[in-house]
């Protein structure tokens, strides 16, 4: 197994984890000295390109079955988007596999070079030579993905329409407070209309009533003094006659 990878990293068919390299050289994890001397024989720009590996842990008791089906209950923050792969796998609870799938397919990359024929029985050998995992590890690690992926899909879609029809019901109690408003302003509207056309007719009859009353002094007045001065003038005839 040692061989191949070496040869295959040599090759630059394949980009190596962390944790490869140390165990083609046999450096134990923590010897920060040893692990210094293993990376430098890698060019800076495949150890910046390739990410850490993820956890590896034994698996004893799986076997190749469907993905996981129990149903995962997403709260309402994990629906909002742009909630990272890692984060998604760990709310579904998915094990740790001894190869995930992300490591096989970094390594399929490595190889595209090749034919698929070959690329296919290389990773078959490579599995043959090491007893630490197995293909189906990965196959059954990337069903259990896939499906926490989709049910994930699932969660936003569902999560868009319970939004969408949120909206809808918001936007069609705003039209109905609105079309109640608008009921009720115009009512409020032709009921000062009524007031104020009342109070017009009040003011009318009012201005009618003064101008009128007005007049009719007016009129007494003028037929007094016309009186007045009729007697005055009757009474002047005294004077005219007898006053020498």
């Amino acid at each position: 197994m040692k061989g191949i990878l070496k040869f295959l990293a040599a090759a630059k068919l394949v980009e190596l984890s962390d944790e490869e390299k140390l165990r083609l050289h046999g450096v134990a994890p923590g010897d920060e000295l040893l692990i210094n001397q293993a990376a430098s024989e890698f060019t800076d720009e495949t150890a910046a390109t390739n990410p850490p590996p993820l956890p590896n842990t034994s698996d004893a008791g799986t076997s190749l079955a469907p993905p996981i089906n129990s149903p995962i209950a997403y709260a309402a923050a994990d629906v909002a988007g742009g909630k990272s792969f890692e984060d998604i796998f760990k709310s579904a609870q998915i094990p740790d596999s001894p190869f995930p799938a992300e490591r096989l397919l970094r390594l399929l990359d490595g190889l595209r070079a090749m034919d698929e024929a070959t690329r296919k029985a290389a990773v078959h050998a490579m599995d043959a030579a090491d007893d630490n995992w197995t293909i189906d590890d990965s196959i059954i690690d990337a069903q259990r993905k896939i499906a926490a992926l989709e049910d994930y899909q699932k969660a936003l879609e569902s999560q868009l329409t319970a939004n969408q029809q949120q909206v809808i019901a918001e936007v069609a109690d705003l039209k109905a407070a609105e079309e109640r408003a608008v009921t009720e302003i115009r009512k409020q509207i032709a009921e000062m209309e009524r007031l104020l056309a009342r109070e017009i007719q009040k003011t009318a009859e009012q201005i009618t009533n003064l101008e009128g009353g007005q007049k009719a002094a007016q009129e007494n007045c003028e037929r007094e003094v016309k009186r007045l001065q009729t007697e005055v003038e009757r009474l002047r005839e005294i004077p005219a006659q007898f006053s020498h």
